[in-house]
């Protein structure tokens, strides 16, 4: 009688599953394997559990800002996963003495990066050149250090951006850093490393609301039809500052009464302004508008919402009653935020 094996079945909530683990035994065999200075002793089943939630996910420990340890489950520049990253931090325990947790590398100076076989890098020799863009509200940054001429290519670009994870932090690395370059030789208007996060401090206070939130920035041109265009989006306009919301969805608002460029009129705009008011407040903590464009009879209305939860049915449900005409609903999924990087 041949026998059979039981297929093994996925989990439909890794990440609580991972969270049962940690809150049962996994904390405190990682913390014991800290305290004797071991902690490969619990890598491999740590990475286990977090493979589960994700193959693409990284994750390391380090000293916490308030607890004794940080566990950093990280997505690692991955547009595709910060969301489950993000998830998995919203689903953490309370921090305690002990632990705390983050879904973004922080920053950390004092490293020397080491590959074995291969010179180390002090990261106070690197220098970098600094170009801002306030058009894309970023600064292009290119890295050079002495030991690049003795790293194969593929390092050089790893080293590149561990210097600047090292040095600003991943979330402000993602947020206000464009193009990233590899210099090889030293540019001649090179500064040293250290003078990178000032610049980024001052760039970013440049670029948000008085209260450090989000600011909004008004833009204008044409549609592909020769249709004045106004657009206002949210500076910074990445993914990063809100990950788990990785579905797009466009909602497409009519209206009749409009001025000769096809822009509403005021008492029109004061009724798509409600309208966009009441989407609001039907999504709560669940999306986040964050951009619309208005040209030639319609207003579209950019939400991004958190995929797991019933969001963009809830966005469907509310556009009844609209008079102007039909409202289109068209939701995607987005992790990147694709769908409105052209107005970044």
């Amino acid at each position: 009688m041949p026998l059979f094996k039981r297929r093994k079945v996925a989990s439909r909530d890794p990440i609580g599953d991972f969270w049962a683990w940690w809150r049962t035994t996994g904390a405190d065999a990682v913390a014991a394997s800290i305290a004797v200075q071991d902690p490969n002793a619990i890598a491999e089943e740590l990475s286990d559990h977090i493979a589960k939630i994700h193959g693409n996910l990284d994750w390391e420990l380090g000293p916490g800002l308030h607890s004794a340890h940080v566990l950093v489950v990280t997505a690692a520049g991955d547009p595709g996963t910060r969301a489950i990253a993000r998830r998995w931090l919203r689903a953490a325990p309370a921090s305690d003495e002990t632990w705390e947790y983050a879904d973004m590398r922080r920053p950390a100076p004092d490293v020397t990066i080491r590959f074995e076989g291969m010179p180390p890098v002090q990261i106070d020799a690197a220098l970098v050149t600094i170009e801002a863009d306030t058009r894309e509200a970023a600064l292009h940054v290119g890295v050079h250090h002495p030991t690049f001429s003795e790293l194969p290519e593929h390092l050089q670009k790893r080293v590149t951006f561990l210097l600047l994870d090292l040095v600003l932090g991943e979330e402000l690395v993602e947020t206000w850093v464009g193009a990233i370059e590899t210099e090889v030789e030293r540019p001649a208007d090179a500064v040293p490393i250290a003078e990178l996060l000032p610049a980024v401090a001052a760039f970013a206070a440049d670029h948000v609301a008085e209260d450090g939130g989000p600011s909004w920035r008004l833009m204008e041109g044409t549609t592909a039809a020769g249709h004045r265009l106004v657009a206002t989006a949210m500076v910074p306009l990445r993914s990063v500052q809100l990950p788990h919301l990785d579905t797009h969805v466009a909602v497409s608002v009519p209206y009749k009464a409009a001025r000769d460029d096809g822009l509403p009129l005021d008492e029109t705009l004061s009724h798509l302004r409600d309208f966009e008011d009441h989407l609001t407040d039907r999504l709560g903590d669940s999306g986040r508008l964050l951009a619309h464009e208005t040209a030639a009879g319609h207003r579209i209305l950019h939400y991004y919402v958190d995929g797991t939860t019933p969001a963009a049915a809830q966005v469907e449900a509310a556009i009844a009653g609209w008079p102007d005409g039909r409202v289109a609903v068209d939701v995607s999924p987005d992790a990147g935020w694709e769908g409105i990087r052209h107005l970044s």
